[in-house]
């Protein structure tokens, strides 16, 4: 299904500002960064929210990601617009070919479609690490012999989805990989290919504890300086052998004295919107990072899930701490994202309160009306 909406900024002339197109599961986020550099957002999304469709020229709603479902999107926007490029967010990794296809028509920046194929063979990829001494949890692709402390990964996954305690026996597109106990973060960066330059930690949670799906981050330093160091050096040996290109992250897990790595996320991440005094966008673009503006706030960020199925009801006033605002009538199953929120604090403790408050406001007025 393709669903056309029309953002607030299109009237009978398009735009003589540069139009670039925005391609992710949730494309508000790159879209909001494209608006403030002063460039006209085309996005191709799942959401199509509606502060997308505030941002943005024009919003085509698609069911997945997959080539053909965005391919009568990319059509229709060819025979209007003319698309200086292409900036793409979480859920591309999972379609390479997607990528592909783009880049016949458009340039494609970040990570092009042979280095996310080359993160997706998970084999090959776990040998490299091995072969470029980055230590992570023990993974396996056949079961183990007492499943009790092993999780079942997607080859594929995005945010956490799809991740599971091993209750079961995993799949031809799944494998198996120890669970570790520890504080689980990020490090946002941006690379040239060549050279990289490391923006910030943070520390992230989960919805529970058996539940590992992305759930919010906080941008605070909780990493030793030793830590901070070895993740140094897996981002310059990734960055050295893949060739990364733009705005990424890579997570990480620490247990006291050690530290292993879990993933790399190869495209610009949810951290990006803790930096908003960052000119993120010619990070991504140049691979550097511009002078930096000081400050010391501390931000965080959550994703509000419903507790049980609602529909989204007429009339809602949403605060302006919180993004990705789906339409009235909208039914969410339990589970589901309804939004999300920020706050902003001078202490992690004050900043998580808030956050708390503002969770609870947004249940308030969706969950319990």
């Amino acid at each position: 299904m393709l669903v056309l909406s029309t953002g607030c900024c299109t009237s009978g002339l398009k735009s003589a500002l540069q139009e670039v197109l925005v391609i992710a599961h949730s494309g508000r986020m790159l879209a909001s960064l494209v608006r403030s550099a002063g460039y006209t957002p085309l996005v191709i999304d799942l959401f199509a929210d509606q502060d997308t469709e505030a941002i943005a020229e024009q919003v085509w709603q698609v069911d997945d990601l997959s080539v053909a479902a965005i391919q009568q999107a990319v059509d229709n926007l060819l025979l209007s617009y003319k698309v200086s490029w292409v900036i793409y967010g979480s859920g591309l990794e999972n379609y390479p070919e997607t990528l592909e296809y783009l880049a016949e028509y458009f340039t494609v920046t970040g990570n092009d479609f042979s280095v996310i194929r080359q993160l997706n063979a998970k084999k090959d990829y776990f040998k490299q690490l091995d072969a470029l001494d980055i230590r992570y949890p023990e993974v396996q692709f056949y079961p183990p012999e007492n499943s009790t402390a092993w999780l079942i990964k997607p080859v594929n996954h995005v945010g956490g989805l799809g991740i599971s305690c091993c209750d079961r026996v995993a799949s031809a597109d799944e494998y198996y990989q120890e669970f570790c106990q520890g504080k689980v973060g990020s490090v946002l960066f941006c690379a040239d290919g060549e050279q990289f330059e490391l923006i910030g930690f943070h520390r992230q949670w989960t919805i529970a504890k058996d539940n590992f799906a992305f759930a919010g981050m906080i941008r605070n330093d909780l990493v030793t300086e030793e830590h901070k160091q070895t993740i140094r050096i897996w981002v310059k040996k990734l960055v050295s052998f893949y060739h990364l290109k733009g705005l990424a992250s890579l997570d990480f897990i620490c247990q006291d004295a050690a530290c292993y790595f879990l993933e790399i996320n190869p495209r610009p991440p949810a951290s990006i919107m803790l930096y908003p005094e960052l000119d993120l966008l010619s990070a991504h673009l140049s691979g550097r990072l511009n002078a930096v503006t000081a400050d010391n706030s501390i931000r965080a960020l959550q994703i509000v899930y419903a507790k049980q199925a609602c529909k989204i009801p007429l009339g809602v006033v949403w605060p302006e701490w919180s993004f990705d605002q789906p339409k009235s009538d909208t039914c969410i199953l339990a589970n589901e994202p309804i939004c999300s929120i920020m706050a902003r604090g001078k202490t992690a403790e004050q900043t998580l309160t808030r956050l708390q408050g503002q969770q609870t406001h947004i249940e308030n007025i969706i969950l319990n009306r």
